[in-house]
């Protein structure tokens, strides 16, 4: 699906428990905490709660203030769309390296992140709420398309022109990257440029290009699992993001390829023409190539969650022979 980060290695990290993680546990044992409190805790020894959460919600607010700017100035230009383009990318490629300044003096869990390895994590990191952002606008704009027939070719162009912007920086930051995944952007780079001079008024192959890629919107959820793989989190929290990261991706490839196959199959029978045709084998060819990427991550979303239901049903069996520290020890230990 278009806009994932295909992957391949495993990392071991540490689950060895911190000052912070003793902290929390004392804490809730004095007085249940708030909500925003309990989530802050529980990531804090995790994921790097603050960092983390100061370096995505300030690329999900800028991208979602953009959308919805351009949403109120539709663009008409091809020009217009590839300055949004160049601007955006700057915006963006410039953040990797602010990004890792800041991570790199507040974040403990992204210091200890191989150098070679660090703008990987960054790239899903923005990734994730860069597609957070788009979603809601994303989500609209297949529902007026698939149910209510309402195709609108500038909101269309906008939102390609935004989807590929993060694709086309990670392949010139981001060293470790697979061969499939580096086609993979190179596909949906192909695909922002063609999507600029088709109008979707009329039913072409165009269609099928934009409700892949709206899809695909709905995966920042595997984003933020690639970037966690570098993280040291909890078994149990590595599990849920697995797992519900697997379900959200499958889901919305089975309802993606359906969608496909019928409106291809419709395509094929409206129009007998060799330009019809032309178009529709060029689409095949160069959407296979997203197609198995897909293939592959979901392949891997499939072994990394029984990868981390055994290190879970592991952890489980090591806190039960253990026993739990005492809040007594605890206090002594730190």
């Amino acid at each position: 699906m278009a806009g994932t980060t295909a992957m391949p290695e495993a990392f071991p990290v540490s689950e060895q428990p911190t000052v912070a993680a003793v902290a929390a546990t004392i804490a809730a044992t004095v007085a249940p905490p708030s909500v925003i409190r309990a989530l802050a805790d529980f990531h804090s020894k995790d994921l790097n709660f603050g960092p983390t959460l100061a370096l995505c919600v300030p690329m999900f607010l800028l991208f979602l203030g953009v959308f919805s700017l351009l949403g109120e100035y539709l663009l008409s230009s091809a020009m217009s769309f590839m300055t949004v383009f160049f601007v955006g990318s700057y915006i963006v490629f410039s953040s990797y390296f602010v990004a890792n300044y800041y991570m790199a003096k507040k974040s403990t869990s992204y210091g200890k992140i191989p150098e070679d390895k660090k703008f990987y994590v960054l790239s899903n990191l923005i990734k994730s709420a860069v597609l957070l952002a788009y979603t809601p606008t994303a989500a609209v704009t297949l529902y007026n398309a698939c149910v209510l027939d309402q195709w609108s070719t500038p909101r269309i162009r906008t939102l390609g022109v935004l989807y590929a912007i993060p694709d086309a920086v990670s392949m010139l930051l981001v060293t470790r990257m697979a061969t499939s995944t580096k086609v993979h952007h190179i596909c949906v780079v192909i695909f922002m440029v063609v999507n600029l001079y088709v109008s979707y008024e009329q039913e072409t192959i165009g269609r099928a290009l934009v409700v892949y890629a709206i899809f695909s919107t709905f995966a920042y959820l595997v984003n933020l699992l690639l970037a966690s793989r570098f993280l040291p989190i909890s078994p149990g929290f590595s599990l849920s993001l697995s797992a519900l990261a697997l379900a959200i991706y499958t889901a919305c490839l089975a309802l993606n390829w359906t969608w496909q196959l019928r409106y291809l199959y419709h395509l094929a029978l409206s129009g007998p023409s060799a330009l019809h045709w032309a178009c529709i084998g060029v689409y095949l060819t160069l959407i296979s190539q997203v197609v198995r990427d897909d293939c592959v991550l979901v392949a891997w979303l499939y072994k990394n969650v029984d990868k981390r239901a055994a290190e879970y049903s592991a952890a489980k069996r090591e806190k039960r022979q253990n026993g739990p520290a005492s809040p007594k020890s605890d206090r002594k230990s730190m």
